[in-house]
């Protein structure tokens, strides 16, 4: 049993000592590394783009000390970005740490392929990399200083982990999210909307695109909506109100989507379930629950008429603004009648009738009334 044990231990060394003979290893002290990087663009005259890439990096000294640089280059095209820049550094730079892609609104509503073909194409790069659209220049969100925090990356990238927990954001806004929606039959992508207001960085809104290009930034409770209708398995906080003093909040989770699918000729019909399991947090609207079976009916009741009555809100301004399906219905119908029919979805849905069901379940078994 000991020769045995020893004959694993020996070739895990083996094994271990091969893997690090083929790396092309360096001192820290010789590399720079990214944690977050920005794209910028502008206009020099028709036909002419510019573009910016602002790199947020971690220098290390042989002092054990690091600073955080920031660097920015200019060129005609993405490739000449990064050999101008490499020339003016007297470290190699490596990717794959980096927290955040920070996109102006000007390139994105310019498009992503260019970006979307340069990090791809790249195995250094970090696909997990949360992607971000901000109001003005990316290079002003890399040169943020956020007390507590070593860089504005880790900062950023902290805040769109977290909002999931109140607004019902997803996790589904990172670098391979995007690789997989744009241009995907029956998808769209939406990312998280960013500015920088008296209160420091905010997420203020969702940033929709068709195909690669942005055509609308929504507000954050038209976000909300749009997440709830578009996503499953997310958390926040809604609101029944009727006046200052009558309230109730309910802290809900929606559990998974479902989608039935219709067609009748080239009419489609789309019916979006949705169910809300959750605790009361705030009651000033619905007395004795605990003890009325028929109060917590009556709340679900009207809670549910709520969340359907804003849903189909979204739903008309989507379909008549926006024009863009930015809840993926297509991507149900397409694998429910056929795909690869070059079938435009975003008219489709925008042409077809859709029903919102939600269904409400509160659950009163917390901390209760007082």
């Amino acid at each position: 049993m000991n020769k045995k044990k020893y004959f694993i231990i020996i070739i895990g060394i083996i094994i271990y000592t091969f893997i690090m003979m083929g790396q092309d290893r360096v001192p820290i002290e010789e590399v720079v590394t990214i944690n977050g990087i920005g794209y910028d663009i502008e206009k020099k005259g028709q036909n002419i783009i510019e573009y910016s890439v602002p790199i947020n990096t971690n220098v290390y000294k042989g002092s054990g000390k690091q600073a955080n640089l920031l660097f920015t280059e200019q060129g005609r095209n993405l490739g000449e970005v990064t050999q101008k820049r490499q020339e003016k550094m007297n470290k190699r730079f490596i990717q794959g740490q980096e927290r955040v892609v920070l996109i102006s609104e000007d390139y994105a509503r310019y498009g992503l392929k260019t970006l979307i073909d340069d990090r791809f194409r790249n195995p250094e790069t970090n696909d997990d990399a949360y992607m971000v659209v901000c109001k003005g220049r990316a290079e002003d969100y890399l040169k943020y200083k956020k007390k507590g925090y070593n860089n504005s990356s880790d900062y950023i990238g902290g805040i769109i982990e977290a909002y999931g927990n109140y607004s019902f954001f997803s996790n589904n806004y990172k670098l391979i999210d995007a690789y997989v929606r744009i241009g995907a039959e029956g998808r769209s992508l939406t990312l998280p909307y960013i500015e920088i207001t008296n209160a420091g960085i905010e997420i203020t809104g969702m940033a929709i695109f068709k195909e690669d290009k942005m055509v609308k930034v929504l507000d954050i409770q038209k976000s909300k909506i749009l997440n709830l209708l578009k996503n499953d398995d997310v958390h926040g906080i809604i609101t029944l109100q009727k006046s200052p003093k009558e309230y109730i909040d309910f802290d809900a989770k929606t559990g998974k989507r479902k989608v039935k699918c219709y067609k009748q000729g080239d009419k489609y019909s789309f019916i979006i379930d949705l169910t809300f399991t959750g605790t009361i947090t705030n009651n000033e609207m619905y007395a004795g629950m605990l003890k009325d079976i028929k109060q917590k009916k009556k709340f679900e009741k009207d809670m549910g008429k709520e969340m359907e009555k804003q849903g189909y809100d979204f739903i008309k301004i989507m379909k008549s603004d926006y024009k863009v399906d930015c809840i993926s219905l297509g991507k149900e119908a397409a694998a429910k009648y056929g795909r690869q029919k070059i079938i435009d979805w975003n008219e489709v849905v925008s042409n077809a009738d859709i029903k919102v069901n939600v269904k409400v379940n509160a659950d009163l078994q917390g901390r209760g009334d007082y």
